[in-house]
């Protein structure tokens, strides 16, 4: 058991560098990297879809639909949450992420966090490039 939590926290660990490089890029000015907007989007773009795509894939063991990100599922059946449990599927990184320094949020902001950065970065895409 032990090795399957040391691995879930390395997929919780990889989950953060994602998170971290896919939210930081907003901080990194267009002077640095000219390409970044073009980078940002694309990135999103496949983060958001495959969220989509894994949680149509999930949806006859989970019998709804959520946005799954595909780390999250392997990470939760090695911590022993089945698919069909929603501790798997309503599981949220963010959630997770400040819920370890005692803040409670709601699912709906994860995701609200997911479509703003969506909305944001596709701004940057049509306008700003």
């Amino acid at each position: 058991m032990k090795t399957k939590l040391l691995l879930a926290d390395l997929l919780f660990g990889l989950h953060f560098m994602i998170g971290t490089v896919w939210l930081g890029l907003f901080l990194v000015p267009i002077s640095v990297w000219q390409d970044k907007i073009t980078f940002h989007f694309y990135l999103t773009l496949v983060i958001v879809a495959h969220q989509f795509l894994w949680g149509l894939i999930i949806m006859p063991q989970t019998h709804k639909f959520r946005m799954v990100c595909l780390l999250t599922t392997p990470m939760q059946l090695l911590r022993g949450q089945k698919i069909s449990d929603p501790k798997n599927y309503d599981h949220s990184f963010f959630k997770e992420l400040v819920g370890i320094q005692g803040i409670q949020i709601p699912h709906a902001i994860s995701t609200a966090i997911t479509f703003s950065a969506l909305t944001l970065v596709t701004f940057q895409y049509f306008f700003l490039r």
